[in-house]
């Protein structure tokens, strides 16, 4: 059996962590925090009924020690990301590690057919399973890791450095004298130091520190870096340079993307096109004649690699050249591995794509390339090449450049489900989260809520300083909003001056009250737009489900009754949606 269909047999179930610790919605933040100090896990679930609720990670504490006002004393409910992000314990390792890199998180909660929880996938638990192919042995960390440290000085107070770890992709901050590494602060230590209740504000990060720090120095091969991390039971390594100075930290997100691989080719829309004429002229590939290299360089937009049977580089067109920036002459004679880097790409090696190719007759598989800032997007492709008496001679690998049609199809589906003027969510986008929501609630027996929010006197602002400033002041209420909400909630746009707010789960009927007089409040504070200093209140109207409504129209119509209503008593306030006394 092959490698490539081994890994295909391999369900997560086989290989999850299924020593889960679960917390109830209502348990405290500081017991929640204690468990994972305790402990030493970077995460909990929130769950009823082993059925997951949401999930409570160490980059969610951090966030919360950098947001005003304590939340220890307050329930998890509150300060969980929800939804949690679940998949099911069928999927074979591959399937789930295209997941891990869409969805760009640590850990997925896995679950059974009827939803209860089995157990949680790691990037701890893929690493130790896909396997360090001999392509990432060869590979230096210089290739993955991720070289803008963040530092601190020994004497900074603790807050400083977690307010550093607050930034998106930042999991731990360096103390460091002149870019030399004296320790190391964590999510991990944020969660310790959060339970013991040290005073972040006053003492310094020397008091906390994780010391000495584990480095690594340049020139060490990724894999023998994943092996560090492995023994000593860490995320994340040090890099440094002879001096001793950091040059960058490689973590184990880094190693997740080293193992997307960077080996693809294939020749599937010349064959489809020009079948007998590139079969023949394949067959002939590692001999370089000077008519298949002229159509190579001449009528070809595609990278072509192509290799001998143990993926030594023996053709190298002008478009990879491009692709992979390096020469033809400087990459023809080496191993394909250490030549063809990609950002992102299948869960798919070299080596294994080849036992794929052998195996199966083909292999196709999407790639990504970051470039300048931009992220280019390709369709790859790996054949076999044969000689005459049709035996292996080598491979041919093929890159498409497809960027420009994933960015035709992303604009059209953005457009599709996105209000023109504000971003928002549209009525579709709006219609399908509602019905999601009214679904989970009946079958979770949660509950959730639907505001509609209109602008009071809107028309008197665009009446008297034109449509220009009534759009940009549509635009400010949009981001205001989206700034109120949780990011599990959606803000939508009607069209006009309405507005939709969708909160798919409450703890509470008084829950949406509580956000509704928020928002309220919040239209106190006037808009500045364009220089123009602009006072607007809002009304809303709320309408609860399953109580006020177990459908979408039904749910819509009721708000809406709650908004006519609070505009009739005088606009600038929040009213629930009650049914009307029955006449006598």
């Amino acid at each position: 059996m092959s490698i490539a269909a081994s890994k295909t047999k391999t369900k997560i179930r086989q290989i999850i962590s299924r020593q889960v610790i679960s917390v109830t919605p209502d348990t405290l933040a500081k017991e929640v925090i204690a468990c994972m100090a305790q402990a030493r896990i970077s995460c909990l679930i929130v769950a009823e009924k082993k059925k997951p609720l949401g999930i409570f990670t160490e980059r969610d504490l951090v966030r919360l020690v950098n947001e005003p006002g304590a939340f220890v004393n307050r329930p998890i409910r509150e300060l969980m990301t929800s939804p949690v992000v679940t998949i099911s314990g069928s999927l074979n390792i591959y399937e789930a590690y295209s997941l891990m890199l869409t969805n760009r998180i640590r850990h997925h909660v896995v679950v059974d057919p009827s939803g209860r929880i089995l157990g949680l996938m790691t990037q701890s638990d893929l690493i130790n399973h896909l396997g360090h192919e001999y392509f990432v042995e060869l590979r230096k960390i210089e290739q993955v890791m991720t070289t803008g440290v963040m530092t601190v000085a020994s004497n900074a107070p603790i807050r400083e450095a977690l307010g550093i770890m607050a930034g998106p992709g930042i999991s731990c901050v360096v103390v460091a004298d002149h870019r030399i590494p004296l320790g190391i602060v964590t999510e991990r230590d944020a969660v310790r130091l959060v339970a013991e209740g040290v005073d972040l504000g006053t003492v310094p990060v020397s008091m906390a520190m994780s010391s000495p720090v584990l480095t690594v120095a340049t020139g060490t091969s990724v894999y023998e870096a994943a092996l560090i991390m492995r023994r000593e039971k860490i995320r994340r390594v040090v890099v440094v340079n002879k001096e001793g100075k950091i040059e960058g930290i490689i973590t184990q997100s880094d190693i997740i993307k080293g193992l997307e691989g960077h080996y693809i080719e294939s020749l599937k829309e010349i064959i489809r096109t020009k079948e007998n004429i590139f079969q023949q002229t394949a067959k002939e590939l590692l001999d370089k004649t000077i008519f298949l290299d002229n159509i190579l360089r001449s009528s070809i937009s595609m990278a072509i690699v192509a290799t001998d049977s143990a993926l030594k580089i023996k053709y190298f067109n002008p478009v990879a050249e491009k692709v992979f920036g390096c020469s033809a002459a400087s990459a023809i004679g080496h191993s394909a591995a250490d030549v063809l880097f990609l950002e992102e790409i299948a869960p798919i090696s070299l080596p294994t794509a080849r036992e794929t190719l052998l195996s199966e007759g083909k292999c196709t598989f999407p790639a990504e390339k970051r470039k300048d800032g931009a992220t280019l997007f390709y369709d790859g492709s790996m054949s076999a090449i044969l000689d005459k008496q049709d035996k292996l001679a080598g491979f041919v690998l093929m890159l498409d450049d497809i960027t420009e049609r994933r960015q035709r199809e992303d604009t059209i589906h953005h457009l599709a489900y996105h209000d023109a003027l504000t971003g928002l969510p549209n009525r579709v986008l709006l219609n399908d989260r509602l019905c999601q929501a009214l679904a989970s609630a009946s079958r979770t027996g949660t509950r959730g809520a639907l505001m509609l929010l209109d602008l009071d006197r809107f028309k008197d602002i665009n009446d008297s300083l034109g449509h220009s400033m009534g759009d940009l002041l549509l635009k400010a209420v949009g981001e205001r909003l989206t700034g109120l909400l949780r990011k599990s909630d959606t803000v939508s746009r009607m069209g006009g001056d309405e507005f939709v707010l969708l909160l798919p789960t409450i703890a509470s009927t008084e829950s949406a009250a509580v956000t509704a007089a928020k928002i309220v409040a919040a239209f106190n504070k006037p808009f500045v737009c364009n220089g123009h200093i602009l006072s607007i209140t809002a009304s809303i109207g709320i309408a609860d489900f399953p109580d006020d409504g177990e459908d979408a129209e039904t749910v819509v119509k009721n708000a809406d009754i709650a908004l006519y209503r609070v505009k009739e008593a005088g606009k600038n306030a929040f009213q629930r949606y009650t049914t009307p006394p029955e006449s006598g």
